[in-house]
């Protein structure tokens, strides 16, 4: 349990937004700044609200396991974790905005740039992804750039058309939401309204999509197949030309993250987890602290993680174990 020390410092006064799996021993947490509103009061701006980048060292001792940062004038953001040149986190908010923790730095970089024509980035940073190692970027206007180490970006849209729109409202037509990729020679983007892509390490090729549904989550299984999901979570599944719906929904809105993890594709947003059943998506059987960190995930080196509203929980491949209580750390430590 954590001890109040600890949760002053680190977590109070926040809920989390976002998770990321450096190992299964080190895991970082992306938090946003809880508030209050008077009546009539209005949100403040999304850059005036703080956000906080952590990280967990689950072999370390109590008083040596946990650290972070608090970050000021970022927007809505995501993180993702980068082995190249060494281990860090990366978390960037919709603009462009670049915080590093981990790997020996602990620093705000320079902006991704924007342009149309050279980048690295052309409709702001909607997802990140870790592929191989490196993190990508995806956003709108089909906009794709790689991290190539520190303050490092290129464009990966190099033959990604934009195509001639008349009203702004045809944008949302097209641009991506979401990337994986089973190499970085072999990546799925999509996003829009069945704007699906695929890049074979020199060439972007649309593909014929069966839907076009408002697409959000791209996730490559370790089974080979490509999973990709849309609105009210409806859920297909296939890979280059060759594709078939394989849920026709189970969840309201959409997903925030969906993962590859044991052999089988989990998926989660404010409302819940769902993971295949092997015909469906259904709601399985969890520990309520679990049930309680809903919202977004992460998995690599044999762990899933999960972070919500009230608290972030980790499967270690055999168990659930809780990371951050929020509920039960507020209870004990009060408001």
């Amino acid at each position: 349990m954590m001890n109040k020390k600890n949760f002053d410092r680190f977590f109070r006064g926040f809920h989390f937004v976002g998770c990321a799996v450096r190992s299964r021993s080190i895991i970082y947490l992306l938090g946003r700044e809880l508030y209050d509103l008077e009546e009539g009061e209005e949100d403040p701006e999304e850059g005036d609200v703080k956000k906080l980048v952590a990280n967990i060292f689950l072999d370390e001792p109590e008083d040596e396991r946990y650290g972070a940062s608090v970050l000021t004038g970022f927007r809505i953001c995501n993180m993702a974790v980068s082995q190249h040149p060494n281990p860090h986190s990366v978390t960037i908010d919709f603009g462009g905005g670049v915080y590093v923790r981990g790997g020996g730095v602990v620093d705000t970089e320079p902006q991704i740039l924007y342009d149309d024509d050279k980048g690295p980035q052309r409709g702001g940073v909607l997802k990140l992804r870790s592929i191989e190692g490196y993190v990508y970027g995806v956003g709108g206007r089909r906009s794709v750039c790689r991290r190539e180490g520190f303050n490092q970006w290129a464009p990966i849209w190099n033959e990604l058309p934009l195509p001639k729109v008349k009203r702004n409202v045809e944008y949302e037509d097209y641009g991506f939401s979401d990337i994986d990729g089973f190499s970085v020679n072999d990546l799925y983007a999509a996003g829009g309204r069945g704007d699906v892509w695929h890049f074979d390490g020199q060439c972007w090729r649309q593909i014929p999509f069966p839907s076009n549904v408002d697409l959000y989550n791209v996730c490559c299984g370790g089974d080979g197949q490509v999973y990709i999901a849309g609105s009210g979570g409806c859920l297909f599944q296939g890979r280059d030309d060759r594709w078939r719906q394989i849920d026709k929904g189970c969840t309201s809105g959409w997903f925030n993250d969906m993962v590859w993890f044991q052999d089988r594709i989990w998926a989660t947003n404010d409302y819940g987890i769902k993971a295949w059943s092997g015909k469906r998506m259904e709601s399985p059987q969890l520990p309520d602290f679990v049930r309680s960190s809903t919202g977004y995930m992460a998995a690599g080196d044999g762990v899933m993680v999960v972070a919500g509203m009230y608290g972030a929980s980790m499967h270690s491949g055999k168990e659930w174990i809780s990371l951050v209580d929020l509920l039960d750390l507020y209870e004990r430590y009060g408001r």
